[in-house]
């Protein structure tokens, strides 16, 4: 009962924000996977349940391309549109938990399409995080103090962060701004989306649900690898059970593995947009990713060999400024891009 509760002020939430056009959309959208998931689990014969799972799964993977082709018509025309993307990952594992288990209960379903905090932004659930009640009030102060926290630290670096730059602006910008700005770009991103992420699963947790967790230091990372076992974990995740695996992992050879990586990344990166700038950055992470596992594969480590003694921390540096290069790729199109390195390295 305390589920269906839940979803229905979630639902209630959502209207009073969005508005009734916005709210019957996206309640029309949630609706048609939980329908494909009820008829999913009726299906009795095994050659047309899994017919039948991959239809919806390709009918959701589409609903999000055609969002990302035209995001900005959706938002224009219907008002504080909720992320379309996040609901497609999280109506994607939706089906799949219905298609290995048959027998999922309607109002975790309801949770895992609707629960109003983590619709925006995530963190990308899987319908398992609300079959059980959890319960810690400590952990809900000590989330919702952390992400508030976080939030603010965010807001002061957005303020170094360089929002706009093309040619002309570039030049009233000196090396050291652009530095700062990147390094400030990185900063903010972390800082604001992790908060936000604390914020939701403290909310979780006062209703008594766990959700997934999102961040855990990343930019302590020692390698891309790890990074992405840090960062956004619940994408990270998702990326690796639905993509990656499925695509074969690492069961069929180093050359494989590394192709397998360079795909689930370009999806990870047009997931945020059907842009060059996104694909890019998604290439970016899923080369740096195939070039750790082949020197992993054939056992070179040149770091180690020249710097022993400080090995780990020069990793985590050099991991840092790897990532807060992506991030100027993710943040910015290429032409700025391009402008934006130009003015970095002149000095």
């Amino acid at each position: 009962m305390q589920r269906y509760i839940i979803s229905a002020i979630s639902l209630i939430l959502l209207i009073f924000i969005c508005g009734m056009k916005t709210w019957a959309f996206y309640i029309a959208l949630s609706l048609g996977i939980l329908l494909a998931g009820y008829i999913l689990s009726k299906i009795e014969n095994a050659r047309f349940h899994k017919i039948a799972f991959m239809i919806s799964v390709v009918s959701v993977a589409l609903m999000i391309s055609v969002f990302l082709k035209w995001r900005i018509y959706f938002q224009k025309y219907f008002v504080y549109l909720p992320s379309l993307s996040y609901l497609g990952f999280r109506g994607i594992a939706y089906l799949t938990s219905v298609y290995k288990r048959r027998n999922i209960d309607l109002s975790a379903g309801l949770m895992q399409m609707f629960f109003f905090p983590m619709l925006v932004m995530g963190p990308i659930s899987r319908v398992e995080n609300f079959e059980e009640n959890l319960r810690d009030y400590a952990e809900v102060l000590k989330r919702l103090a952390l992400g508030l926290s976080m939030l603010i630290a965010g807001h002061f670096c957005g303020v170094y962060v360089i929002p706009d730059i093309n040619a002309s602006t570039v030049i009233n910008l000196n090396c050291s701004s652009l530095w700062m700005g990147a390094l400030a770009n990185s900063l903010e991103f972390y800082l604001v989306f992790a908060g936000y992420s604390h914020l939701i699963i403290g909310l979780g947790l006062l209703v008594g649900f766990k959700l997934p967790e999102n961040f855990n230091n990343p930019y302590f990372a020692t390698s891309i690898s790890e990074f992405w076992r840090r960062w956004h974990m619940s994408l990270s995740y998702w990326i690796r059970d639905y993509l990656y695996i499925p695509l074969g992992g690492n069961r069929k050879g180093v050359v494989r593995k590394c192709l397998n990586m360079l795909a689930a990344m370009s999806i990870c990166g047009l997931w945020h947009g059907l842009s060059w700038h996104y694909l890019l950055w998604g290439l970016y992470h899923g080369l740096l990713l195939s070039v750790e596992s082949l020197m992993s594969h054939f056992g070179f480590s040149p770091l180690k060999m020249l710097l022993p003694v400080a090995y780990r921390p020069v990793k985590v540096v050099c991991t840092f400024i790897l990532v807060t290069f992506g991030w100027l790729l993710f943040k910015y199109s290429m032409s700025d891009f391009v402008v934006y390195m130009k003015g970095m390295t002149s000095w």
